[in-house]
């Protein structure tokens, strides 16, 4: 029950990301995310809906070889984990691209001989951002054109990435309350604003940014941060 549980959730949380259930990615992305939280529900002995996203983003954050710990332990531990952790921890021949995906379409990783776990973790730990971002109110969301205000880089412009969450190592889990500060990729002065516009596929819209006008990214305080004008729509 617990398994079917984490699955559930994990699904829930990996639909905030744009990778098909049926495509490699998505099952992917969605058996990192079940293994981490069936192992951490069954380390803090609490049922899978009240495992903390924070923790689970924590966790995530820390790499591969921490999810490969969860499902040691899940693997021993259940049997109806086994096949999914086999799936998660094969390696995959380079070639052909459908043995290298198992038949499903692929993007992250594609022609990677490197297990799923080895491969999508830090996808994951993205997709758990998302999550925590859509249940913290953040401020910014990801996209939003701002003006630096303070600190070094005062006086340019850029655009939200992601929260920048303050991990709390202590208690293996993010602070409570809201971003301190978000990460932001800066403008290159003197060149214009990047263009985007969506082509759509087969698999879903795809973004495409016009290269050239973005520089590094960089963690700016949330303080220091004052929204502009939001991005016009796509059209």
């Amino acid at each position: 029950m617990a398994w079917a549980q984490a699955v559930q959730r994990a699904d829930e949380i990996a639909a905030l990301g744009h990778h098909p259930a049926d495509s490699w990615d998505g099952r992917a992305i969605r058996g990192v995310l079940a293994v981490t939280l069936s192992g951490l529900a069954k380390r803090q002995e609490r049922p899978v809906e009240e495992v903390d996203i924070g923790s689970v983003l924590w966790h995530l954050a820390q790499g591969p070889a921490t999810v490969y710990e969860l499902g040691d332990e899940l693997r021993l531990a259940a049997e109806e984990t086994r096949a999914e952790w086999a799936w998660l921890t094969r390696p995959w021949p380079k070639e052909p691209s459908l043995a290298n995906s198992d038949g499903m379409p692929r993007g992250i990783g594609r022609g990677s001989p490197l297990p799923a776990v080895d491969v999508v973790t830090l996808w994951a730990g993205s997709a758990a951002q998302a999550a925590l971002a859509a249940e913290r109110p953040t401020g910014l969301a990801p996209r939003t054109r701002v003006k630096v205000i303070g600190g070094e880089d005062e006086g340019r412009n850029g655009e939200v990435v992601a929260p920048a969450w303050l991990m709390d190592d202590e208690n293996r889990t993010v602070m409570q309350g809201p971003p301190p500060g978000y990460e932001v990729v800066l403008t290159i002065p003197g060149k214009v604003e990047a263009r985007r516009t969506v082509m759509s596929t087969v698999e879903g819209d795809i973004r495409i940014e016009a290269p050239g006008p973005h520089g590094e990214r960089v963690i700016i305080r949330a303080e220091d941060l004052k929204p502009k004008e939001p991005f016009p729509a796509a059209q």
